[in-house]
């Protein structure tokens, strides 16, 4: 990375998406684009499929093939890993993976960022398919960096399933240490709010005129910002 970015020399890189194109385009387009100024291009980020088609099968031709053209020039790449958009095959076999919107409708397949941080079952193929694919692809030479996941937080910063449930009690668990503690610190005596147990405890949903306790609000967006990091501290 130090040899792209050197003092007032910093590199123009863009995105591109072999998987989109003939890979008879490729090498023109890899051309094209070194002709226009830019020199770094950043791969995979929704391209799990390409990689492990069906659970536990694992190839990786297609990406190969790429590098392989891309080392025939001066491109250089930053190779993502695909976590932003898990597979139909995955969504499919184990919904639970899936995020929910506040009412707990499951967000379905179709688009991206439709899982959720902390799904265990997710966590491990997160973890999986990027261990793969740095142990296979992390000596290539055009390869100067990796990008973990894609945009965090983008789209949306709401988790509601069952899951983030179960991680937002251990979140509070650890900042309050005792339900007692927690009462006393989110002001639950108003509203007959008390809790006697975590079991009682949930991220925040609709509630009547949306009238959430706020000190339980902010401790969900903390709660977010850490499942966030932590969720791409499973990738570093």
């Amino acid at each position: 990375m130090r040899e792209i970015i050197n003092g007032n020399n910093l590199a123009l890189g863009t995105c591109y998406y072999p998987e989109h194109w003939d890979r008879s385009l490729w090498e023109e387009d890899l051309n094209r684009m070194l002709e226009a100024g830019i020199r770094v291009i950043r791969i995979a980020e929704f391209a799990w499929n390409k990689i492990e088609p069906r659970e536990g099968e694992y190839t990786y031709e297609f990406f190969d093939s790429f590098l392989d053209v891309v080392e025939k020039t001066s491109m250089k790449v930053i190779f993502c890993t695909p976590t932003a958009t898990p597979p139909a095959w995955l969504v499919e076999e184990y919904p639970e993976v899936l995020n929910a919107q506040m009412d707990g409708t499951l967000y379905r397949h179709g688009a991206r960022r439709h899982y959720n941080y902390n799904s265990p079952i997710y966590q491990r193929f997160a973890a999986n398919i990027t261990e793969k694919s740095a142990s296979h692809y992390g000596s290539r030479p055009s390869i100067i960096g990796w990008q973990i996941d894609n945009e965090l937080n983008c789209e949306t910063s709401e988790f509601y399933s069952d899951s983030d449930t179960a991680a937002f009690r251990e979140f509070l668990k650890k900042k309050y240490g005792t339900i007692e503690a927690l009462n006393e610190a989110w002001g639950t005596v108003f509203w007959n709010q008390t809790y006697t147990a975590w079991s009682e405890v949930y991220v925040p949903q609709t509630t009547i005129s949306n009238s959430t306790n706020p000190h339980r609000v902010l401790d969900y967006l903390r709660f977010i910002s850490d499942s966030a990091c932590r969720f791409a501290g499973l990738q570093a």
